[in-house]
């Protein structure tokens, strides 16, 4: 599975990423603010950096959860859903992100 199916699959299954994505949008309207002005950026801008911290933290969890996979050669995504299905990943990335801070 690479990182979009990743990204896709826990969309699919799970309010982690749409929580973490919220959470970064409003994280970077804060930082915003504080800044000058003339160098205020709009909300385009703001919805860029968001994904682009969303793909920061979809990097980490593939990264991290590839090492522990052993991909199935005939069917590498059964192998990762089962992976993440057995191990409540989905369950504790959700919980992880609803306590996440971005202060």
């Amino acid at each position: 599975m690479n990182k979009q199916e990743l990204q896709e699959y826990i969309n699919n299954n799970s309010r982690a990423v749409k929580i973490f994505w919220d959470k970064a949008l409003v994280f970077q309207q804060a930082k915003n603010k504080k800044r000058q002005p003339a160098k205020r950026w709009n909300e385009t801008m703001l919805e860029r950096a968001a994904d682009k911290m969303l793909a920061t933290f979809i990097t980490g969890i593939h990264d991290k959860l590839k090492m522990y996979i052993k991909e199935d050669a005939l069917a590498p995504q059964k192998s990762w859903a089962n992976f993440i299905e057995d191990n409540e990943i989905l369950e504790e990335l959700e919980e992880s992100v609803v306590e996440m801070d971005f202060s």
